[in-house]
């Protein structure tokens, strides 16, 4: 089935005066979000620079490996498909920010998009390759607020205004979670220039945010897509009517957006999870129901203990050296003081528990 490589492919010499912009517009620039366009792209929104001159700088070889998440060569591929293209060579990138800082565990990025008819489409990243990325992904079950959403809003603040273009806001993952908290919670006269909130399998918020009147006010702009068996998707509230796309893969790999299928310019929906997906969304619901705050806390700092024990800082040096990594995860495992190792033994079986009841 049909990617969004291949709707490049066959929707790429139609400019958006001919066909409007669409769902899988989004996708491909929430996507395209995770280049790493540092000192390409400028941050400076009084410049800007096209996709086709963006790639022509751009060097894949160049990126370190430490850099480089899962899904980087297709990433490389679709950049290079769109700067080929009718549809996206001319689109302008300005407004980059990449900030990853270990010590505030903070791993924020977003680009803003100026499309052909005009508005633009913030980006804001998913999740990288980086511990630091993946710890404050963690951070939403227990925090109210984490700081990568608190550099969303002032990203919308600091740069737009009520006499700003139409804007539409996005991204994959953690990069969706952002979006929607972004348009939430920015200033109150941006929210009559957001046209739309894009959320592609993104983890959702706690209570005390999905019932706030800045969170209800949003809800009408979004479209939420998640897998059929979405795992981060489905991971804590967010009041969302989703809309399920068929994937081409099984399991985890369906959060990866280039499984997803779609036909000419619309996705393959269907009306239901997969059984394996509601069997993940009871197991995960039901431990994070049954933990406290302080006990998901724990529970993330002895996950991170134990893969930062290989002196790694992201999941590519594990996987370059798993054996050695793995032996080393396992000792640190045992280190770990007895109430984090309770409690994470305490997690799993919770996991195991709620998905077969």
């Amino acid at each position: 089935m049909a990617n969004i490589l291949d709707y490049i492919q066959w929707r790429g010499d139609v400019p958006f005066s001919c066909s409007p912009f669409n769902d899988i517009d989004g996708l491909i620039l929430a996507e395209l979000g995770y280049v790493p366009l540092d000192d390409i792209v400028p941050s400076d929104f009084s410049m800007a620079i096209t996709v086709e001159n963006a790639f022509k700088a751009y060097s894949p070889e160049r990126v370190p490996e430490k850099s480089r998440i899962v899904t980087f060569a297709q990433d490389n591929q679709l950049f290079e498909a769109m700067a080929r293209s009718e549809r996206f060579k001319d689109i302008l990138l300005t407004g980059y920010v990449n900030i990853v800082e270990a010590e505030e565990e903070i791993q924020f990025s977003a680009m803003t998009c100026t499309v052909g008819d005009g508005t633009r489409f913030v980006s804001f990243r998913g999740t990288d390759s980086s511990f630091v990325g993946w710890k404050e992904d963690f951070t939403l079950s227990y925090a109210a607020h984490t700081t990568g959403q608190i550099y969303a809003v002032n990203y919308m603040n600091d740069n737009f205004t009520k006499d700003s273009p139409d804007l539409r806001v996005g991204g994959h993952s953690k990069g969706g979670n952002l979006a929607l908290y972004a348009a939430a919670f920015c200033k109150e006269e941006l929210h009559d220039v957001i046209k739309n909130v894009y959320s592609f399998d993104a983890p959702g918020f706690r209570e005390e945010i999905t019932a706030s009147d800045e969170y209800t006010a949003v809800l009408p702009k979004v479209k939420s897509f998640i897998p059929e068996s979405s795992v981060v998707g489905m991971l804590l509230s967010n009041s969302l009517e989703h809309n399920i796309v068929k994937s081409s893969v099984n399991g985890i790999m369906q959060h990866m957006a280039y499984n997803w299928e779609l036909i000419r310019n619309e996705f393959v929906l269907t009306d239901r999870l997969s059984r394996s997906g509601t069997v993940i969304n009871k197991a995960l619901s039901g431990w994070l129901a049954d933990f406290s705050d302080e006990e998901r806390k724990t529970f993330a700092e002895a996950v991170f203990e134990v893969l930062e024990a290989r002196d790694a800082d992201n999941f590519n040096d594990i996987m370059k050296e798993k054996w050695s990594s793995y032996a080393a995860m396992l000792r640190a495992l045992r280190k770990l003081p007895p109430e984090q190792q309770s409690i994470l033994k305490d997690a799993f079986r919770k996991i195991a528990k709620n998905a077969l009841s």
